[in-house]
């Protein structure tokens, strides 16, 4: 267990270009590696199309624009099945700061739904929040995917009785020397999901656990990795009042799950660099 500091905060805004007026649809390519709404304000390397998408899905987004914004995307197949979402940029990260205005910005998803079919859009929507003024839409980037139509099967921990669950919680927070460690029996769900990569089950059973226990702000798994028995698991969210207390369940049900894969005996939380922003 960790306890909850202002250095695990991710806030929601990151910074790309904006242009008024400008037609969502029509793309523009500045060179043959990249793929960019009108204006120029979203790119994306070109690679992103002939890549296929499975879990984790991950993509960098080259982003210019003199004000604040929020980073959404939608990932639907061309059955019309929506595999993931993230309207409020939850699951974006800083990767690097070219400038004040010029950033390259992360997107990691260790939870998309199964797919109908093999072929996909990706569709990036940002909103500008100046300073002062109405926020506004950017221009939309729709990246057309291949998608993998595997599946694969998880298994993530959830508590057995919710109110002993969290009163253990409440027991390992409110005592002083935090020294009671939360004794909760667990029952264990299985969930279907798009085909997780080699080496990346415990994330995506992490992130099913993470999404069974909603909250004000739900926090998400971000990275993942394990070798010679140790797992690293990064999540990100915003904070709020008794988050403490929802972090400390979370990351119980984190280890737990985590601890079920064949192979894992110790579980390390890494805070992520973007975290000190």
């Amino acid at each position: 267990m960790h306890s909850f500091s202002k250095s695990r905060v991710r806030f929601v805004f990151v910074v790309i270009t904006a242009v008024f007026g400008a037609s969502a649809h029509v793309q523009a390519r500045p060179d043959h590696n990249t793929l960019c709404n009108q204006d120029g304000s979203l790119c994306v390397s070109t690679d992103l199309e002939r890549a296929v998408v499975e879990i984790p899905l991950y993509f960098e987004t080259q982003v210019k624009c003199p004000n604040d914004i929020v980073l959404g995307w939608e990932l639907r197949d061309n059955a019309g099945k929506v595999l993931d979402q993230d309207r409020d940029g939850s699951l974006t990260f800083l990767v690097a700061s070219a400038s004040a205005s010029e950033r390259t910005i992360g997107v990691r998803d260790f939870a998309l739904a199964p797919a109908k079919s093999n072929r996909g859009m990706l569709t990036l929507r940002a909103t500008a929040i100046p300073q002062k003024g109405r926020h506004y839409s950017l221009p939309e980037l729709s990246i057309p995917v291949h998608i993998e139509t595997r599946t694969t099967n998880l298994t993530y921990a959830v508590p057995a009785d919710q109110d002993k669950f969290s009163q253990a919680v409440n027991n390992s927070v409110e005592n002083p020397s935090h020294l009671i460690p939360i004794r909760a029996q667990l029952h264990w769900r299985t969930k279907t999901v798009l085909h997780v990569r080699p080496g990346m089950l415990g994330g995506a059973a992490a992130e099913a656990a993470a999404r069974g226990e909603e909250d004000q702000s739900r926090w998400n798994v971000i990275d993942y990795s394990s070798a010679q028995g140790t797992a690293h698991l990064t999540i990100i969210g915003d904070g709020w009042a008794g988050v403490t207390y929802y972090l400390t369940g979370l990351d119980y049900l984190l280890q737990e799950t985590i601890l079920h894969q064949a192979g894992v005996q110790h579980v390390i939380f890494d805070p992520h660099p973007d975290f000190a922003r």
